[in-house]
């Protein structure tokens, strides 16, 4: 085998490699990632011939392969050489980039079918780099040059290896956009189902999220829309009050009321969610299917007390404000609560509020 000493890049070879880095990074999707990757990979390393190998992470069977090779070429590497391709073994085993001076030594290298099968395409040396994510191999870059052209240089060896771990970045931060995507596009199409308008907002009260009941909703449309006076102003205010509750006074749930097109009187309930989100939803239903309303009758493990206590928690009341309307100290709403957790199985007041709601409807 050759020497595996590498050498810098040049300065010609750091301005590729960092354009073609930039354009990595702005890709947001798998097929933009590989998009990117075919187009530009022989402008960061010269080659004659270049190819991007999909592979099964576990089998490494070939998905799918993009190359600038002919059909022939491709067909008899997988036929006769893809098993016994001694930089495709280096690069399964040892995870870097390999070029052919350097897998094996000398005259080695021409005895095998690779080098046979590059000859009859006019080419001479190959140099090979994974392409990999969370530690599995997806498959790998693949360069070809000519005698003319030269062998790949120990600098190259290096800016394959720079390029293989930018990919690998790059890979993992498109794989994870693409789920983030499917995720909320499922949650929004459930959203969607509810019959009860919903909205999502930040803590400055602007919309991130409308279900189909909402967006359906003239009451609810805002000031963003002048074309629908009156209501859709009233149910902006209601969530620019709720939003500054929570900013300022660190309120988890607040419940406001309005009237809507058909002139019931609707409650707007609003609350927050954990604080990493730095968001609120908003449920909106008419007065007589308010979920804060009912005596929970689903919740027959829950004492008279405790119901009163759960629906005091719902308005968004703080442990204080409790205390006082139900005329016990706030050490006792305290324990209330934590029986309240327990029964509900409920991790924090959050959750409790859900569950008191859910139970409404139920009732």
């Amino acid at each position: 085998m050759g020497s595996l000493q590498t050498r810098a890049p040049t300065a010609d070879q750091q301005q590729r490699l960092h354009r073609f880095v930039g354009r990595l990074q702005q890709a947001l999707t798998l097929r933009e990632l590989s998009n990117v990757v075919i187009d530009g990979i022989t402008e960061v390393i010269p080659a004659d011939k270049s190819a991007l190998y999909r592979l099964d992470a576990d089998s490494r069977k070939v998905l799918d392969v993009h190359a600038d090779a002919d059909h022939w070429f491709l067909d008899e590497y997988e036929a006769y050489c893809r098993e016994e391709d001694p930089l495709l073994s280096y690069v399964v085993d040892i995870g870097r980039p390999i070029d052919s001076t350097r897998v094996v030594a000398g005259e080695h290298w021409k005895n095998t079918p690779n080098y046979v099968l590059l000859r009859r395409a006019g080419l001479s040396y190959s140099l090979e780099a994974p392409v990999m994510a969370s530690g599995m191999l997806l498959g790998t870059m693949n360069f070809a040059r000519s005698e003319e052209a030269g062998a790949f240089s120990s600098s190259e060896l290096t800016v394959a290896t720079l390029m293989s771990e930018q990919l690998a970045f790059a890979l993992e931060r498109a794989a994870r956009f693409e789920v983030s995507g499917r995720r909320a596009s499922l949650m929004e199409n459930v959203l969607d189902r509810l019959s009860e308008a919903v909205v999502v907002t930040d803590l400055d009260a602007r919309v991130l999220f409308r279900n189909r009941a909402a967006r359906k909703d003239p009451s609810l449309a805002g000031r963003s829309q002048p074309d629908v006076p009156g209501e859709g102003q009233v149910f902006e205010e209601l969530l620019s009050t709720a939003m500054e509750d929570f900013r300022l006074n660190g309120k988890r749930v607040r419940i406001g009321r309005m009237r809507g097109e058909n002139g019931k009187q609707r409650v707007v309930k609003s609350y927050r969610l954990g604080e990493s989100h730095g968001a609120a939803v908003t449920m909106v239903f008419d007065e007589g299917a308010d979920p804060g309303s009912p005596a929970l009758p689903a919740w027959n493990v829950l004492t008279k007390r405790e119901q009163e206590i759960a629906r005091l928690v719902a308005e968004g009341l703080t442990a204080k404000e409790i205390s006082e309307r139900a005329y016990i100290t706030e050490n006792t709403v305290k324990q209330h609560l934590k029986r309240l957790f327990a029964k509900t199985d409920s991790r924090n007041r959050a959750e409790l509020v859900q569950r008191i709601w859910m139970a409404g409807r139920a009732g």
